[in-house]
């Protein structure tokens, strides 16, 4: 898994990528470990930044995304091929994020050391850079989500990083569209009022 300190671009699938996609899945249905290794390298540093932004800790985001990866390669055998390959895995990864998120409101304190180390890694980011305004406003922003109650970060990450729809998010998170719709508001309104001074 990636030891990279800052989430990469999420980066949408070229038509060759595509293609290669559609033919390691076939492979792996038919028992390839080559070909889901190959799903693994593809789709690894683009399910490590979704959840990073669901969780913000870089340990549990690695955790998560191998628990994602093998909880796939054991359903692969049920996956009919009639959807994205990467929509059904990245709904695992966000099932599985969610799990950590709600633990956390079961063990708070767990989370208290977790941002402290975040904030380090965003400090220590904007002092190596001489970008430094760029970096406060990312780091306002991870905040800023951060602080979202859970079910809101979480359709906003779903909605705004991974461009899911409301059925989509409603699919993960339980609930209905308009209840999606209306967190999304509450989160939109709420950043908003937290980042007021970059607007």
């Amino acid at each position: 898994m990636s030891q990279e300190k800052e989430p990469p671009p999420m980066l949408s699938a070229n038509p060759g990528e595509k293609k290669e996609v559609e033919q390691c899945v076939d492979r792996a249905h038919k028992g390839s470990e080559e070909a889901f290794g190959r799903l693994i390298e593809i789709f690894a540093p683009r399910l490590q930044s979704m959840i990073y932004r669901m969780i913000l800790d870089w340990d549990e985001t690695r955790d998560v995304a191998q628990e994602t990866f093998v909880s796939a390669y054991e359903a692969l055998p049920r996956f009919d091929g009639r959807g994205k390959f990467q929509s059904w895995l990245f709904r695992i990864g966000a099932r599985k994020a969610l799990d950590v998120i709600r633990r956390r409101k079961r063990h708070p304190e767990a989370r208290v050391a977790a941002s402290e180390k975040e904030i380090e890694h965003i400090a220590e980011r904007g002092e190596a850079d001489p970008g430094v305004e760029r970096h406060e406003l990312a780091a306002a922003i991870e905040q800023a989500v951060e602080q979202l109650p859970a079910d809101q970060r979480t359709a906003f990450i779903l909605s705004e990083y991974e461009d899911w729809s409301s059925r989509e998010i409603a699919g993960v998170i339980g609930g209905s569209e308009k209840r999606v719709e209306m967190q999304l508001y509450r989160a939109r309104a709420l950043l908003r009022e937290k980042l007021q001074k970059f607007l």
